[in-house]
C-alpha cells in the first residue's frame, strides 16, 4: 500500500518540490526546537545559580546558629528572618520547603529550623551536583539524546501529515458505500493513531527532570502500545481505540492520589482551612458556654 501511495504521489506534477518544501519544513523545525531545548537549559541553570546563590545565605546563617554557643541577639535574629524571606524568590525550592520556611517565619521555633535546615541542605546539595554536572563534558549517551531529542517535534508532525494523507488515499480508493462500517473503520484507526502519536510525543520529549511519574509514565506507555494491534489490520481499529479509551479513563483512578512529595513534611501542624473554621468555632462555642455557666 505504502509503494502505491508513493507512485500515486511522484506522478503529479510538482511531487518534487512539494517534497523538497516539506523536508525543508521538518529541518526548519527539528533547529527551532533544537533552540528552544537549549535556550530552555540555559534558563534552567540561570535559575539554578540565582536559587543557590539566595539559599546559601540561608544556609549559612542556619549552620552559624546551630553551632552557635550563646544566645541569638535581635540583630542576628532579623538577619536570618531576611534570609528566609529571600528565599521566596528562590524559585527551584521545593513547594514543600518552602512551607516550611514560611512556618518557621511565623514560629521561631528551634525544632522546627533544624528540619528545614535539613530539608534544605539536601535540596541544595541537589541543586548543586546538577550544576557541576552541567559543567562537566557530555557522555557519549547524553550527546546522542541531545540530537535525538529535537527530532520528536518533526517526527509527530511528519507522523500527523503521514496520517492524513493515508487516511485521504485510502477513503479515495474504497469502493464501499460511505454509510458502511468499512468507511469508518479508517477513521477510527486514524484517530487510534493520532493518540499514539500524542503519548508518544509526551514520553519523548518530557524533560528528565520533569519526569512523570511510574504510573503515568507506564499508562502512557500501555496506551502507545495499543497501536500493534493495528499490524492485523482495518479490523483491529475499534478495538485498539476502544483499549486506548479504557486506559485513559482508568488512569483517573489510578493517579488521582497525591505523591508522597506532595504531602505536608514531617512536623507540619498547619490545619487546613475547613479544620481551622470548625475549630475556631468550637473554641467560640466553647467560650460562651463557659460565660453562661459563670454568670
Amino acid at each position: 500500500m505504502f509503494q502505491r501511495w508513493i507512485e500515486d504521489l511522484t506522478s503529479r506534477p510538482g511531487a518534487v518540490a512539494v517534497l523538497l518544501g516539506v523536508m525543508a519544513l521538518l529541518l526548519g523545525i527539528y533547529i527551532w526546537s533544537a533552540t528552544e531545548i537549549r535556550r530552555s537549559h540555559e534558563r534552567r541553570m540561570r535559575r539554578i545559580r540565582d536559587t543557590l546563590y539566595i539559599s546559601t545565605a540561608l544556609l549559612g546563617q542556619l549552620t552559624i546558629q546551630e553551632n552557635r554557643k550563646y544566645e541569638q541577639s535581635e540583630h542576628e535574629h532579623n538577619d536570618l528572618i531576611t534570609a528566609m524571606l529571600a528565599c521566596k524568590a528562590a524559585s527551584y525550592l521545593s513547594p514543600q520547603l518552602q512551607d516550611q520556611i514560611r512556618d518557621c517565619i511565623k514560629e521561631h521555633d528551634p525544632a522546627r529550623l533544624g528540619l528545614m535546615h535539613r530539608a534544605l541542605e539536601r535540596e541544595c546539595t541537589v541543586l548543586s551536583d546538577e550544576l557541576s554536572r552541567d559543567t562537566h563534558a557530555d557522555h557519549w549517551g547524553t550527546a546522542v539524546w541531545t540530537i535525538l531529542r529535537p527530532v520528536a517535534e518533526p517526527a509527530a508532525l511528519a507522523a500527523t501529515g503521514f496520517l492524513v494523507t493515508d487516511l485521504v488515499f485510502r477513503q479515495r480508493m474504497l469502493d464501499v458505500s460511505v454509510d458502511s462500517w468499512d468507511s469508518i473503520l479508517p477513521w477510527i484507526r486514524t484517530v487510534s493513531l493520532m493518540i499514539t502519536i500524542m503519548y508518544g510525543y509526551l514520553l519523548w520529549a518530557s524533560p528528565r527532570r520533569d519526569r512523570p511519574r511510574p504510573v503515568t509514565k507506564m499508562l502512557s506507555l500501555l496506551i502507545a502500545l495499543c497501536s500493534l494491534l493495528h499490524l492485523i489490520g482495518l479490523v483491529a481499529a475499534p478495538y485498539a481505540l476502544g483499549l486506548q479509551l479504557i486506559i485513559f479513563t482508568s488512569g483517573f483512578g489510578l493517579t488521582g492520589t497525591r505523591s508522597r512529595s506532595d504531602r505536608p513534611y514531617a512536623g507540619h501542624t498547619e490545619l487546613e482551612p475547613a479544620k481551622e473554621v470548625s475549630t475556631e468555632i468550637e473554641g467560640n462555642t466553647r467560650r460562651t458556654s463557659g460565660t453562661n455557666t459563670d454568670e
